[in-house]
């Protein structure tokens, strides 16, 4: 089973993300990201908020998903968590 990573979370630090957004033709200088994490065994769900957007995310650690990232890049991709929480 993984660490507990229950909680409400707000982000510290974010490296090169502002280059990564400035890419994609959007501004996130001032972004400022509070997480909540809700978890049960490996089950997530995670909520992340924002002054841009708000996103829920949920998953299994181990299991394949399709994730839509709407609202950011608008791209769909398929993804596989193998720790509960990757900053």
């Amino acid at each position: 089973m993984p660490a507990d990573y229950n909680g409400t979370w707000e982000m510290e630090s974010n490296e090169n993300f502002e280059g990564y957004m400035v890419a994609l033709g959007k501004v996130a200088k001032h972004l400022k990201q509070t997480k909540e994490i809700i978890q049960d065994g490996d089950n997530f769900k995670t909520k992340t908020m924002s002054t841009l957007r708000n996103y829920e995310l949920n998953y299994t650690v181990g299991v394949e998903f399709e994730e839509h990232t709407k609202g950011l890049d608008n791209r769909e991709k398929d993804c596989m968590k193998n720790v509960g929480f990757c900053p």
